[in-house]
């Protein structure tokens, strides 16, 4: 298992992030405030369960013997585009309310998935 986690550090750290991420975000039942209209859908736990269950499919991508490179595309397009929301989501609400947001941090995890796609195995997995 070790030797599995050695050879994709950066999947499994991603993985046990975004489990991190969506865990925060079920515990934390008003963490976005706008707009306004929008706090109790933005809020839902569905949300962070969906992070979570991610963050859980690159981990078990990693402990994968067969590691199929179609599903780490689609793992790591999933992270981007949950990454690129959150950070856009949270510069909104920034901007919009003055309250900071880790749109910054989110921001360069969405640059390091982003690093991790292009660097990525383009073989043929079909």
């Amino acid at each position: 298992m070790i030797s599995k986690i050695k050879l994709h550090p950066n999947h499994t750290a991603l993985g046990v992030g975004l489990i991190a991420i969506g865990l925060w975000l079920v515990a934390n039942d008003r963490f976005f405030i706008w707009p306004p209209y929008a706090v109790d859908l933005a809020n839902d736990d569905v949300w962070g369960a969906l992070v979570m269950t991610v963050g859980a499919a690159l981990l078990v991508w990693v402990l994968d013997d067969g590691r199929s490179i179609r599903w780490n595309r689609y793992l790591l397009i999933a992270s981007a585009g949950i990454m690129a929301f959150l950070t856009v989501y949270q510069f909104m609400i920034w901007a919009v309310t003055g309250m900071y947001h880790s749109w910054i941090s989110n921001a360069i995890i969405t640059a390091f998935v982003l690093i991790m796609a292009q660097r990525s195995d383009t073989r043929h997995d079909d």
